[in-house]
């Protein structure tokens, strides 16, 4: 059966209070919007969706999909966003209508209602906690909004979704026939689901939650991030709770990755490896048998088989990790390779650097590599030994097996197993100590 589905975004979403339209609004990166058209393009419907408010925006959004789009000229309404439609609606079939701002809805809730669509309109519909503000399904009267209920119709609790399916033929003939609602003249979608409507009452409120609010926002963000971890797990992922863990769907997980409480992986990250707690990842790649430990931040890097990360480190763009190779706590890593078995245990900053395999970083260790101008490179050799709180301003070029003493500040290249030390001579001046006390004391009790 051919299916079409018309998917209203043209609101504005004021209570979101954000420059970006209500639609857009990231969830796992993905924007509200395309988690609806993705799941309606995963039962094999021909999407439209109405745009109006950041026309251009949504079109842009919503590329990856390739739906079809058709605009509201103005906002007057669900019946006038729907009548909008209809030049790229089929002659006649079922036609699935659903609101752009429930991005909880899956494909499996609106397969189950085509299935029950027996022709001209179907409606999913749920028993709310609490229904206001929501239509009511009256038996033997169709949809009545909240607004309009008497008394006695405000007490029931089985509530209109916003999801749909109707004819295309019933669309075409009462939409012209919609008549405005005072104050603002808008046309209803709901006046179509009359009293010989199909309903379907069965559904489960928490897939129609719209979102209206940030609050809102974060609590369907918290359902999806639960629902996609779950999905990971029956992959092989090992996860340590469903509900701290945040992976983006752009996100690729091989099975046997571990990911720890408040791991956060968002873009094209691609992981293999086992990621510590409260690690944040944006398109980086750890493989197999790699280890990122925990509260470490990763950008735009790599890290290979048997080496460590962490914890309490940071890989920023073009940072390459090779196999065995170690960056441990507070050491900072950019544009560099640390070659296989090289370390930085701790406390250092490798900037535009290759270090050589099996080479040590000691703690404390700069390459400064930024005179104002320029970043310019610094390289170390296999097997150098760099020693703690040195700085080696580049370029430079440490060689093979040369030895860097502690302290040093380098200004040129270091042949391969020699050993350079720059340290300025120590004064020491014995009983001074006191005297330089004393004199600090008067002092204060001058000011």
């Amino acid at each position: 059966m051919s299916l079409t589905a018309v998917v209203l975004a043209a609101g504005l979403g004021t209570r979101m209070r954000s420059p970006l339209a209500k639609v857009l609004h990231p969830l796992l990166g993905r924007p509200m919007v395309g988690w609806i058209v993705g799941a309606l393009q995963e039962l094999g419907a021909d999407v439209v969706v109405v745009v109006h408010h950041h026309e251009a925006d949504v079109r842009a959004a919503l590329a990856p999909w390739n739906p079809r789009f058709a605009r509201q000229e103005a906002p007057r309404g669900t019946g006038d966003a729907v009548a909008a439609a209809l030049a790229e609606l089929p002659q006649s079939g079922p036609v699935i209508v659903t609101a752009g701002d429930t991005p909880l809805l899956t494909a499996a809730s609106v397969r189950r209602l085509v299935a029950a669509h027996r022709g001209g309109v179907t409606v999913a519909a749920f028993e709310a906690r609490d229904p206001t503000g929501y239509g009511r399904m009256v038996p033997g009267v169709g949809i009545v909004e909240d607004g309009a209920c008497t008394a006695e119709q405000r007490q029931i609790r089985v509530v209109n979704s916003g999801l749909y399916v109707m004819d295309a033929a019933v669309l075409r003939r009462e939409l012209p026939a919609l008549q405005p609602h005072a104050p603002k003249g808008e046309l209803w979608l709901t006046d179509l689901v009359g009293p010989d409507a199909t309903v379907v009452a069965d559904f489960v409120e928490a897939e129609f939650l719209g979102i209206n609010d940030r609050g809102a926002l974060a609590e369907a963000r918290g359902v999806l991030r639960r629902r996609v971890n779950r999905a990971w797990g029956a992959e092989g992922i090992d996860l340590a709770d469903l509900d701290t863990i945040s992976v983006d769907v752009s996100v690729k997980l091989h099975p046997g990755a571990a990911l720890g409480t408040g791991v956060v992986l968002t873009g094209n990250c691609d992981i293999a490896g086992e990621i510590g707690p409260h690690c944040v990842l944006h398109d980086t790649v750890v493989h197999a048998g790699a280890k990122v430990a925990a509260a470490s931040i990763c950008e735009r890097a790599e890290v290979f088989p048997g080496a460590v990360v962490g914890p309490m480190a940071r890989l920023r763009p073009g940072a390459r990790i090779e196999g065995g190779a170690h960056v441990g706590n507070f050491v900072e890593v950019k544009n560099s390779v640390l070659h296989e078995g090289a370390k930085a245990n701790h406390l250092a900053y490798i900037g535009d650097a290759e270090i050589g395999a099996k080479a040590n970083i000691g703690a404390g260790t700069i390459t400064c590599n930024y005179d104002g101008i320029r970043k310019n490179r610094t390289t170390v050799g296999a097997g150098a030994f760099i020693g703690s709180n040195s700085a080696l301003v580049a370029p430079i070029t440490i060689g093979d097996g040369a030895i860097v003493g502690a302290g040093s500040t380098l200004t040129q290249d270091v042949p391969g197993d020699a050993i350079a030390v720059e340290r300025a001579p120590a004064k020491v001046s014995p009983g001074s100590a006191d005297r330089l006390r004393r004199h600090y004391r008067a002092l204060a009790g001058r000011e």
